[in-house]
């Protein structure tokens, strides 16, 4: 196995939707291109994430820190980043934001990416993730 290019991985926003206690959130990511093994694939994707037991309302989000176990344990958030035709894994242990600035709410998500999973070729690796969601 590979280690993953995370170098090529940049974060350019986030959005935000659903009710109190259940929300999505995506974080896109800007367009890339895979190799691996004489295999190159053009990626345009996002990390999503679901079932996040948060409230919607970003007020109420600012400055606020969150803790979430891995899946499977209850409470843990659904995520997948989707690149080589495959849903990979997307654990979340916690996420962080900032205060509310020109219309922007800064994100921060410790991640942990279960890439071994899909068999893709590449190793799992933990990554911090930090962008804002547009508001």
């Amino acid at each position: 196995m590979e280690e993953f290019p995370i170098q090529k991985i940049v974060f350019t926003k986030a959005k935000i939707q659903g009710k109190d206690g259940n929300v999505s959130i995506e974080v896109d990511v800007a367009p890339f291109e895979l190799n691996l093994d004489g295999y190159a694939e053009n990626v345009d994707t996002c990390i999503r994430l679901d079932c996040v037991r948060i409230p919607r309302n970003p007020v109420e989000l600012e400055g606020k820190e969150f803790i979430f176990p891995i899946n499977p344990v209850p409470g843990y958030i659904d995520g997948s980043i989707y690149f080589f035709a495959a849903h990979n894994p997307v654990d979340v242990t916690k996420i962080v934001f900032g205060n509310i600035q020109s219309k922007k709410l800064p994100i921060t998500l410790e991640t942990n990416w279960v890439l071994e999973y899909e068999r893709t070729g590449f190793k799992n690796l933990s990554k911090t993730v930090v962008t804002s969601i547009e508001l």
